[in-house]
């Protein structure tokens, strides 16, 4: 019996000892993993949501990966100097690793990126989720983003982009006749405002748009109400109108160079966590909106929500640029957007 206690004895501490070395081997395994610094730019201002999703990656890629991944992130497109066209040429290049920014960024490589911003597209924040769950429209995406040597991490909901300005309700198409509207620095957006609603759209660089409305250069701008918020622009606009004619989104876009860099297990510690990071920032826009918007009105921004008749008024304005448009974009991918839009 002594000899068979013995034996028993033996195995187990052979067995500790087994599963110690194997730990150990384990541990070993995980820290010898080739570390990696990933530059993580966006568009956005510190503090605003694109900021935000780009720190909540930060903290569960970092933790997933036991810290082989570190995250730098850079606001204000600030490795590409501001330029967000630049931006896109060095996330192909490899200068930049990943990049958030709006698809639509990329519309001066590949128009077709142009149908995100297509307007009243998406008539409910559903309608675009609609868009942005749809595998058949995001596989779709990820090889036009493939072209450029980028692949396509995810989309998410950044919020309908609502009108401001510093003289007087908006209602009507009406209202906007002549107004000095800042836009974005797409064709798109320019015959927009200039022949849908007859008003001087102007292009300009978000960095610039703080000042150019503090000087009057021009009378407003549109933006999401995140965006209005954390650029600070009630100090220098009094209306804003909620009118949700582009509802925008966010893309998040990864070097082709930077992810042929990374271990197989670093790979899906990238895709899996910006995954969980952009279900955060879709979560965080619906919570937060509203409190935004309260937050505004106690500031004094008289804020004008429209009914259902009159956003479809501006809508009716709209519609040529939808024909004028199926030669830029493509009439197919139009129709696949409006179909994945009604959740067809």
């Amino acid at each position: 019996m002594k000899k068979i206690g013995l034996c028993i004895g033996l195995i187990v501490i052979a067995c500790s000892v087994f599963v110690s070395c194997s730990k150990k081997d384990s541990t070993a395994s995980s820290s010898s993993e080739k570390k990696v610094t990933l530059n993580f730019s966006h568009t956005m201002a510190p503090n605003s949501m694109s900021d935000m999703a780009a720190k909540k990656f930060k903290e569960l890629v970092e933790a997933k990966s036991n810290g082989s991944i570190k995250i730098n992130i850079v606001t204000n497109s600030g490795l590409s100097g501001g330029d967000l066209s630049k931006a896109i040429e060095m996330v192909g290049t490899g200068d930049i690793d990943i990049h958030a920014a709006a698809p639509t960024n990329i519309a001066n490589f590949d128009p077709r990126f142009y149908i995100f911003w297509m307007p009243f597209l998406f008539p409910t924040s559903d309608s675009l989720m609609n868009v942005l769950h749809n595998k058949e429209i995001l596989t779709m995406v990820g090889e036009w983003t493939q072209a450029q040597n980028i692949r396509l991490l995810g989309i998410h909901n950044a919020g309908a982009r609502q009108i401001s300005n510093n003289k007087k309700e908006i209602r009507t198409p009406d209202d906007l006749k002549g107004m000095n509207i800042r836009v974005p620095g797409a064709k798109l957006f320019i015959d927009c405002f200039r022949d849908s609603f007859s008003a001087n759209p102007t292009a300009m660089d978000f960095s610039e748009v703080y000042t150019a409305l503090q000087q009057h250069t021009i009378d407003g701008q549109e933006n999401p109400v995140s965006v209005f918020d954390s650029s600070k622009f009630n100090e220098v606009q009094k209306y804003l109108t909620l009118w949700n004619y582009v509802r925008d989104t966010t893309g998040w876009y990864l070097s082709e160079k930077t992810w042929q860099k990374l271990s197989p297990s670093q790979q899906e510690a990238v895709t899996s966590c910006a995954t969980q990071a952009l279900d955060w920032a879709n979560g965080y826009l619906d919570s937060n909106e509203e409190k935004i918007l309260s937050k505004l009105t106690s500031a004094g921004v008289v804020i004008t929500k429209l009914s259902d008749a009159e956003i479809q008024a501006f809508s009716d304005k709209c519609q040529p640029l939808y024909e004028s448009y199926k030669s830029v974009i493509g009439g197919d991918v139009i129709e696949k957007f409006q179909k994945a839009a009604s959740g067809n």
